[in-house]
């Protein structure tokens, strides 16, 4: 569409993808799986609901999938005698993706490369089998264009569609006259409502080669880190030793925690906070646990740089905001790690400082604040913004956390280089061999503690298995804890290259697609519901 006629013809279309349903909060594909809203999808459809109540429209046509038809819901419901005619059609629902159906979109990701899952999401793909072909699909969608939206916008209505993101995205390829083979993901965001005569400039904005790349970061991000490490071992061993700033470390440290929670269901938070096993496992692991093994060695009067003072210490460190990242991409809930994460983070207000104050023989008292403000501290404040943030711009807050989870990872691969120049290489022999067996070590214990065949196992084993090294490191670099500083720097080798043995291991824990659990887990539907339109509007179709 190209004519001055077209562009006031679409300047009455506007589309809206549902808000944040529970299979996005835990990144996995709902296709035809009736999910609900999350508390922050409603908060998103809200503020849309906000944004464009002076926005007079004639008429709405809908999704039946409860996500959709919540959200048109919330958007039109409240508008009294102005409330347009609203429509379900059954053309609008999302497509039927067959074996990619409640599958981890990582998971898929890794097993098949990005380049393959954006083209099965796309068009049509060997790796996907049953549900709808991308014909099949492009045809229900093509006909609803042309025989109900085509013509309710030349009879001059403004219309808005509440439906989903690949829905929306072919109608935009439509309305763009776009061929098959240049889709590519347009990046929608929950809840964004796009106007029609604006999907110009927003394709625009994307880059189909620089998206796929910031999702090969995130994806793999063992490589990335690993990356990392390699080269800040060849400049260290090149000459190119140097010392950062402790609160340089910190300050990256921080802005990491914030990018990575923007797009975690915090406001759901209380649910797993409040979980008996997840606080159980956080009162043996960081609490009983090291306080335990630290009297233990404070008994035996072991040295302040022995390895078991390090192991007792890396045993009270609380769980580093990479399981989050980790958990999201090995297929895991996510939201059971974050609240590892900050309970972990809680406990060490007191595990960590008894547990510094029993290893430690110079540079309790600092140390002990050092690791509140770092650890409790970071994480609590880290929480606490995005929680506001996410409830003042949910729509925002979250696309933002989408798009820049790449920028996490970088941001720690930063911290990564940066501590690895200060490293001590003559002194590998000494350090290493400590560092590798704490990062063993701490997989053994994960593997002991996770609870087996449980829903959230995989998050269990996540939380546990990456303690916040970047904690430590800024601990013992504030200190002057020489020897504490260089086992903890030494530890992110095994700790990241151990990694790649994490994504074997999660086969056996992470929940399959097809598990009898995940209805009540997501809260689907077996069926969409059936609603009725309203006064005046055509039945939905069959």
């Amino acid at each position: 569409m190209e004519t001055a006629h077209d562009q006031a013809l679409l300047s009455r279309l506007f589309m809206v993808r549902h808000g944040e349903s529970t299979c996005n909060s835990v990144h996995r594909i709902a296709g035809q799986r009736d999910a609900p809203l999350t508390i922050l999808g409603r908060i998103q459809a809200e503020q849309v609901a906000r944004r464009h109540r002076g926005q007079d429209f004639d008429r709405v046509y809908v999704s039946p999938l409860t996500r959709a038809f919540e959200t048109a819901g919330i958007i039109f419901d409240d508008r009294g005698e102005q409330a347009p005619e609203v429509m379900v059609d059954d053309r609008l629902m999302e497509r039927d993706f067959g074996s990619y159906t409640l599958e981890s979109k990582s998971i898929l990701q890794r097993r098949h490369g990005i380049a393959e899952y954006e083209r099965a999401m796309n068009a049509d793909s060997p790796t996907l089998s049953g549900g709808e072909t991308f014909g099949q699909f492009t045809a229900r969608v093509r006909e609803f264009y042309e025989q109900e939206l085509l013509p309710a916008l030349r009879r001059g209505d403004m219309v808005c569609v509440v439906s989903h993101k690949y829905v929306v995205e072919l109608i935009c390829r439509f309305i763009l006259a776009r061929p098959a083979d240049e889709s590519y993901d347009l990046r929608l965001p929950n809840s964004q409502m796009l106007q029609g005569d604006r999907i110009h400039s927003y394709v625009k904005n994307e880059n189909e080669t620089m998206n796929m790349v910031y999702d090969w970061i995130v994806v793999n991000h063992p490589v990335v880190f690993c990356a990392g490490l390699a080269a800040g071992l060849l400049g260290n061993l090149a000459g190119l030793r140097m010392s950062t700033s402790p609160y340089l470390l910190l300050l990256l440290l921080v802005v990491a925690s914030v990018i990575t929670m923007c797009r975690i269901e915090l406001e759901n938070a209380r649910t797993f906070v409040t979980d008996r096993g997840i606080l159980r496992s956080v009162a043996l692991r960081y609490i009983a646990l090291p306080v335990a093994f630290a009297a233990l060695v404070h008994w035996w009067g072991a040295g302040s740089t022995s390895t078991a003072v390090f192991t007792a210490i890396f045993l009270a460190t609380p769980s580093s905001v990479v399981a989050m990242t980790v958990s999201r991409c090995l297929g895991g809930m996510i939201m059971p790690s974050f609240a590892q994460v900050l309970l972990s983070s809680l406990a060490a207000t007191f595990s960590f400082s008894v547990v510094l104050a029993l290893t430690l023989r110079e540079g309790v008292v600092p140390a002990v604040a050092i690791s509140a403000a770092t650890s409790t501290g970071v994480v609590s404040a880290a929480y606490l913004l995005v929680r506001q943030l996410r409830q003042r711009a949910p729509i925002r807050t979250a696309k933002y956390g989408e798009r820049n989870g790449y920028v996490a990872v970088l941001l720690l691969t930063a911290f990564i280089v940066l501590v690895s120049l200060k490293l001590h290489l003559s002194a590998a022999t000494t350090y290493l061999p400590t560092a590798l067996g704490i990062a063993l070590g701490l997989r053994l214990v994960a593997a002991l503690f996770q609870r087996h065949r449980h829903v959230q196992a995989l998050d269990d084993y996540t939380a546990m298995t990456y303690p916040n090294i970047f904690v430590v490191v800024i601990i013992a670099a504030l200190t002057g804890n020489t020897a504490l500083e260089q086992v903890a720097i030494w530890t992110l080798l095994p700790m990241f290259v151990l990694s790649f043995f994490d994504q074997w291991y999660a086969r056996f824990l992470v929940v399959a697609p097809d598990d009898a659990r995940w209805p009540a887990v997501l809260g689907l539907k077996d069926h969409p519901p059936t609603h009725e339109p309203s006064t005046g509007s055509v039945p939905a179709r069959s």
